[in-house]
């Protein structure tokens, strides 16, 4: 189930729960690669970003954190 974050370059896909939380893949909307993971950091209680070597500009940006901060 794709989520829209308002980007036309990225979505958001439910991944299921990590750490007791729901989690959420950020998407390529290119070539549907996973490219980072939206989940719940318990030491820092709130959401955060995870990745290993993505490159995101200031749009793509700004939509993730729309996004995170919606999860509240």
């Amino acid at each position: 189930m794709n989520i829209d974050i308002g980007n036309k370059y990225i979505h958001a896909e439910p991944i299921g729960n990590l750490r007791g939380k729901p989690s959420y893949a950020i998407i390529s909307s290119k070539n549907d690669d996973e490219i980072a993971v939206v989940e719940y950091y318990p030491k820092w209680g709130r959401y955060v970003i995870t990745t290993e070597a993505a490159i995101f500009d200031v749009g793509c940006l700004e939509s993730i954190i729309k996004f995170i901060k919606g999860l509240g």
